[in-house]
C-alpha cells in the first residue's frame, strides 16, 4: 500500500513538474515574440497583423524556444527588407498614378521605364523569398521549411475566407433591419 502511495506521490510531481515547464516554454516564447514586435509600435494596426502573423508562423511550424530565438530575427531581418522593396515598388506606382492624373503626356521611355523597375522589384522579393526559406535549413527540419513555404498562401487564403464570412453577416445583417423597418404593423420600430 505504501508503494503505491509513494508511486501516486512521484506521479503526481512529475505530472506537476512537467505542467509547470509547459507553462515557462510559452512563457518564453511570449518573451521573444514582445521582444520582436516591441519595435513595431508605429502603426497599431500593423502592429497587431505582425503579431498575429508571427503567432501563427510559430504554431504553423511548432517551433521549440531554441528554434524560435534563432528564427525569428531572421525572420524579422528578412521583413523588413520585403516592407523597404515593397514601399519602394508603392512609390513607384504613385509617381505612374499621379503622372495620369496630371493629364501629361507620358513618354514610352518614361513608363517601360517605371514599369520595368517596378518588375525588376516584384523579381527581387520572390528571390528573396526563396532564398530565406532555403537558408533556414540551419534552424528548421525539412517539414518546417516546406510548411514555411506555403504559409503565406495559407495564411492570405484563410483571411480571404474570414473576411468574406464577415462581409456576409453584414450583408445579412443589412437585410434583416431591412425587412423589419419596412413592417406595416410597426412592430419591430419600436
Amino acid at each position: 500500500m505504501k508503494i503505491i502511495k509513494y508511486f501516486i506521490l512521484i506521479f503526481l510531481f512529475l505530472w506537476v513538474y512537467v505542467q509547470a515547464q509547459g507553462v515557462n516554454n510559452d512563457l518564453l516564447l511570449d518573451e521573444i515574440i514582445d521582444k520582436e514586435i516591441a519595435s513595431d509600435d508605429e502603426n497599431d494596426r500593423k502592429s497587431k497583423m505582425k503579431t498575429m502573423m508571427i503567432w501563427k508562423l510559430i504554431e504553423e511550424l511548432g517551433l521549440s524556444i531554441d528554434q524560435a530565438e534563432k528564427f525569428l530575427p531572421r525572420f524579422r531581418e528578412h521583413r523588413d527588407e520585403i516592407d523597404r522593396l515593397r514601399d519602394k515598388n508603392k512609390e513607384l506606382n504613385k509617381i505612374l498614378n499621379q503622372k495620369m492624373k496630371d493629364k501629361k503626356k507620358l513618354g514610352r521611355k518614361e513608363v517601360k521605364g517605371i514599369l520595368n523597375e517596378s518588375s525588376s522589384i516584384r523579381k527581387k522579393i520572390v528571390e528573396l523569398e526563396d532564398k530565406f526559406i532555403l537558408n533556414t535549413d540551419d534552424i528548421l527540419d525539412p517539414s518546417q521549411q516546406a510548411k514555411l513555404g506555403t504559409f503565406k498562401n495559407k495564411m492570405m487564403r484563410d483571411m480571404r475566407g474570414k473576411m468574406k464570412q464577415r462581409s456576409e453577416r453584414k450583408d445579412k445583417r443589412k437585410k434583416w433591419g431591412k425587412r423589419h423597418r419596412n413592417n406595416k404593423r410597426k412592430y419591430w420600430n419600436n
